[in-house]
């Protein structure tokens, strides 16, 4: 019991800082996307807290195996450098011992990760999609950059305020220009242009469009280039700048397991999402297989001698990964193949590392006892 302890405590150790530097990387990553997405007025920064607090326990389980994978490499690695394992071993305790230890220590990450895989992510990933979609409606005011000029509904808005005051309700120099929809005679596009000294923003209640209202202003409306313009001088004036909040689709990534149980006969794609949920903790076992006899070094070989080629397994399987749920998902593999050959492989190439090192164990007997 005390020898488990030991290696538990050495590897949850190493599993949080792991998992702690790769969710740091993961969410800086995101959190750059996002803030580029902010900068150009398209996200809240309300929105993109929002959206980097949901990115946690998503990433988190996503990343827990490749964590524990690599705890067990540098714990054990450094364990056996320091011939902790040896000591270990002349005490009894063999390579079988070793595995069940880690596989129990496996449990709890097990647990946890098929809590956040099954449940937490395809909950926090369809408010994440609430977010995405109804944001650039609900959130103009928000968005506004003073003294910029910014895009809406893919260039046919245009529109510029030069400044807004403190509680983001009064703009101040309004430039609108906005495509018409229909075209003139000879068939050019024609733009509506409105310019005014203040005004404000609103939404309608029933259907969410927004606008911009400009007050003491001036109306151009004709094509750019022809003299046949109208000119309106108005008293207030309201641009519509965005259509009713779009609908949420209902992606497989935010469905319950139950919706994708019903579906994956008729969806190839929730059948994908199904076996991609299952796959990430069912992988955590045949990660701690294949782990616990890579992180086998020689004393004066390096604690981290091992890594390097651990990293290049783990990295081909997490690829795969993908590439076979895309592959599902677009019904290039029966679904009885799935992705489970992906996992069948893994497996092979663990036991295949067993056998090499119970080979290598083997002759460094023979020769010592020579």
């Amino acid at each position: 019991m005390r020898i488990f302890k030991y290696l538990a405590k050495e590897v949850y150790t190493v599993l949080s800082v792991v998992a702690g530097i790769l969710l740091l990387t993961f969410l800086s990553n995101a959190f750059v996307r996002y803030l580029t997405r902010a900068a150009s007025g398209k996200l809240s920064g309300a929105t993109v807290l929002k959206i980097m607090a949901i990115q946690i326990p998503t990433l988190l389980g996503l990343l827990l195996p490749v964590s524990l994978f690599l705890a067990i490499l540098l714990a054990y690695g450094r364990m056996y450098v320091d011939s902790e394992m040896t000591v270990l071993t002349a005490c009894g305790m063999s390579r079988a011992q070793l595995l069940k230890h880690s596989l129990i220590i496996a449990i709890i990450v097990i647990v946890l990760d098929i809590f956040l895989v099954f449940y937490i992510s395809p909950m926090l990933t369809g408010y994440q999609q609430k977010l995405l979609s109804v944001s650039p409606q609900e959130t103009l005011l928000q968005t506004i950059q003073p003294g910029r000029f910014q895009v809406a509904n893919g260039g046919a808005d245009v529109f510029y305020i030069q400044s807004l005051d403190h509680d983001r309700d009064k703009l101040e120099n309004i430039f609108v220009a906005q495509k018409d929809k229909k075209k003139s005679t000879s068939g050019a596009t024609v733009w509506n242009v409105l310019s005014a000294s203040s005004g404000y923003a609103k939404m309608d209640d029933k259907t969410t469009d927004q606008y911009i209202v400009a007050t003491d202003g001036y109306r151009y409306y004709g094509v750019p280039g022809q003299k046949a313009f109208k000119i309106i001088q108005f008293s207030e004036y309201g641009a519509k700048l965005s259509n009713a909040a779009k609908e949420i689709s209902h992606q497989q990534e935010s469905m319950t397991n139950a919706e994708l149980w019903k579906l994956r006969k008729k969806d190839p794609r929730a059948l994908a999402e199904l076996q991609w949920r299952i796959s990430v903790p069912l992988s955590i076992p045949l990660l701690v297989l294949l782990a616990v006899p890579l992180s086998r070094v020689r004393p004066r070989q390096g604690g981290y001698a091992q890594l390097l080629p651990a990293i290049l397994i783990y990295a081909i399987y997490a690829n795969m990964l993908f590439v076979a749920k895309d592959w599902v998902a677009h019904e290039k593999l029966p679904s009885y193949v799935g992705m489970w050959w992906l996992h069948g492989v893994l497996l092979i190439v663990a036991l295949g590392y067993w056998a090499h090192v119970s080979n290598v164990l083997t002759r460094f007997k023979r020769e010592r006892n020579k």
